[in-house]
């Protein structure tokens, strides 16, 4: 009994003061501003001491948090993206169609806002936004960063961002000083005590996904963190040293492969060279559309994948990297696709979205330049 209260209060003195964010349950959203119906519709295939936040998981596709911008807070629910720097939001000057459907930020309702008009433009893998630049509060819970660089939208082409549930992204990406992300400034006005984030993303569309800013959450994992060093200024950009699939070395990596580690991404991308003949191991078939599928009776059989990362092997399940259907087709389609680069710095070039980062903890330092994964309690 003693050891359990000790082991209780331990727990609740590393938690203590964590800022967590939410990723918050999809339905949430969709209800509150009666898309529920609508989005249905769609599935998005994309991109210590501290304080989290819950996040919504959209279909195991994205993931949001309710963000507060200005004084008093107008909320928005934005994308938490490690994949890039700038924190931009829809704006009442966005007259794209992308906006019609999300609220909007008014700058002139805030009264701690400030523009020097500078324009910004941003080109994703999928989807592009244009606007100019603020700087405002930006709260999370009880976490609050005054004089926050924020986009204002004033054009998002396309329908790609219309039909996702969230109101802009939050960059979090590891970049220079220039390219400034929110992190960088809660570290610059001492309101984290590490300069350290952490995710943690349910899978199956459950609830209970949260970010922590300033620390990490021992409740959500169990064993060592293990550590894998990144480039500087790479947005999170690592090389490990092998890929096995059922155990046995591809060969692929064995003289380092490189990634992207960006909760942005939906899926795991493979480099293209590669993606084929990983598929055939795998033992998946191609649909009338040439998209890679598996028989969804069969995914708890699959083949594991392992990414050996400074020394530790990382293992994903068939589960992890299938797509599970809610409808009644027998086929599941891959979480599987191929990045847009073969070769970066000279290695095969991954990008290791959400299907992988589901597996672990996943813990972002931007103090030591280093990617941490752990194992999920």
């Amino acid at each position: 009994m003693m050891r359990c209260l000790i082991f209780g209060l331990l727990c609740l003195v590393l938690t203590e003061g964590l800022v967590r964010v939410p990723l918050v349950k999809k339905k949430t959203i969709m209800k509150e501003r009666g898309l529920l119906k609508e989005m249905l519709k769609y599935s998005q295939y994309s991109s210590q001491q501290g304080y989290s936040e819950s996040l919504i998981n959209q279909y195991d596709m994205a993931y949001f948090g309710k963000v507060g911008i200005g004084s008093p807070p107008q909320y928005f629910y934005l994308h938490f993206d490690t994949g890039s720097s700038t924190l931009w939001v829809n704006s009442v000057y966005c007259n794209s169609a992308a906006c019609n459907s999300h609220p909007l930020f008014n700058p002139s309702q805030s009264s701690t806002f400030t523009s020097n008009q500078q324009p910004f433009s941003i080109k994703y893998g999928t989807g592009s936004v244009q606007g100019f630049i603020g700087y405002d509060t930006v709260t999370m819970g009880q976490l609050s960063v005054t004089n926050q660089k924020i986009g204002l939208s004033t054009s998002e082409p396309g329908n790609h961002f219309a039909r996702p549930l969230h109101d802009g992204l939050m960059g979090l990406a590891f970049r220079p000083p220039s390219d400034q992300t929110i992190v960088d400034t809660m570290i610059q006005e001492g309101v984290i005590e590490e300069p350290i984030f952490a995710f943690y993303l349910s899978s199956d569309s459950e609830s209970g996904s949260e970010v922590v800013f300033g620390g990490v959450d021992p409740s959500h994992y169990q064993g060592s963190i293990n550590w894998v060093p990144v480039q500087q200024n790479s947005h999170w950009q690592l090389v490990f040293e092998g890929f096995e699939v059922n155990h046995q070395s591809t060969g692929w990596c064995e003289n380092g492969c490189t990634a992207i580690t960006d909760t942005g991404t939906s899926l795991l991308l493979c480099p293209p060279q590669y993606v084929d003949s990983l598929h055939q191991m795998l033992g998946a078939q191609q649909d009338s559309n040439g998209n890679y599928v598996f028989d969804c009776n069969a995914v708890s059989s699959l083949p594991p994948l392992t990414f050996v990362m400074n020394g530790a092997h990382l293992h994903l399940p068939g589960t992890a990297y299938v797509l599970q259907n809610d409808d009644s087709s027998s086929y599941c389609q891959s979480g599987i696709r191929t990045s847009h680069e073969e070769y970066r710095n000279g290695y095969p070039y991954w990008i290791l979205g959400d299907v992988f980062l589901r597996q672990f903890y996943s813990v972002f330092d931007q103090g030591n330049a280093r990617v941490g994964f752990a194992t999920l309690a």
